[in-house]
């Protein structure tokens, strides 16, 4: 078998690449340093997906790095690519060469900075595969030590509880990305990270609900639809936002563009947004339109 040029990174070197290298772009990088955070994590366990995380061992310095989940069944692989500014043909000479990536899978890559999303884009259609835009976002993020003193006022009326393993099919029928991750994405993340949901206080429906997720974001923000329009969706928000705080984490969360909800919400529980839009990518199969006018399509 061919040498890669990437490495598996060892346990001893994630400590300095999240810390001393990965911080030198914050929040820029917070996307990547979570990832291996919750990677190393879960690697530990019994997960149901698996966590590669690589980068150039002999140039740690630049930040290069690529991270592979793999969901379970026919999920695609969900990919995270960074590299720090300025190191940008590395990073395309890395992505274009490295043999861990099986394209054939079609993989989802996973908020992909703008600066390194034509990179991203190019390669795919080098590799004669063809990219498709899943979602444009934005990334909020918010400082660890300002989200553990957020006051949190719960109404009467309901309740903030954890999720356990029984909300599990509940929660996936309602999410919008289930397309793409595999239900145990929402096992594992409540069974191995944690999720909040606002409970009503008599029958202990569940009404909203949020996590701190996969990729270490904020995530799976969701009301039921009977229970909108009622500020559950900022309460809940507001919740697990101080919960991870008060772990140390620096919550973040990835929010489409269109969704002007959710971007509400967070900015008016004080999240800023980081200065570069973040991009979803499908890795699909070329399409073969034999002359048909692509217009129709």
């Amino acid at each position: 078998m061919d040498c890669d040029i990437l490495e598996e990174m060892p346990q001893e070197a994630i400590d300095y690449f999240c810390e001393q290298v990965l911080k030198r772009d914050w929040p820029n990088s917070i996307l990547a340093y979570y990832f291996i955070k919750t990677g190393l994590k879960w690697n530990n366990t019994n997960s149901a997906s698996t966590y590669k995380l690589y980068y150039l061992s002999n140039d740690i310095e630049n930040g290069t790095f690529i991270g592979i989940y793999s969901q379970p069944d026919q999920y695609p692989d969900v990919i995270v690519v960074y590299t720090c500014p300025g190191n940008e043909k590395q990073f395309q000479r890395v992505l274009r060469n490295t043999k861990f990536i099986d394209w054939q899978k079609k993989p989802l890559f996973q908020a992909v900075l703008e600066r390194i999303s034509g990179i991203v884009e190019s390669t795919i259609q080098e590799k004669g595969m063809k990219s498709r835009m899943y979602v444009d976002c934005v990334l909020k993020w918010m400082p660890a030590d300002e989200a553990a003193k957020l006051e949190v006022k719960v109404p009467e009326e309901v309740c903030i509880g954890q999720l356990n393993k029984d909300h599990v099919d509940f929660i996936y029928s309602h999410w919008g990305h289930s397309d793409v991750y595999s239900k145990f994405d929402i096992w594992d993340t409540i069974m191995l990270n944690f999720g909040l949901g606002v409970f009503n206080r008599h029958s202990n429906d569940l009404l909203a609900w949020a996590m701190n997720g996969s990729y270490g974001g904020l995530s799976t923000l969701i009301v039921t639809p009977e229970s909108r329009r009622r500020g559950f969706g900022k309460l809940i928000a507001k919740a697990i936002t101080k919960e991870m705080g008060k772990r140390g984490i620096t919550p973040y969360a990835i929010i489409g563009q269109l969704n002007i909800t959710s971007l509400e919400i967070f900015k008016s529980i004080g999240y800023d947004t980081i200065s570069e839009p973040v991009i979803y990518f499908i890795v699909e199969e070329p399409r073969m339109d034999h002359g048909i006018d692509s217009a129709n399509h």
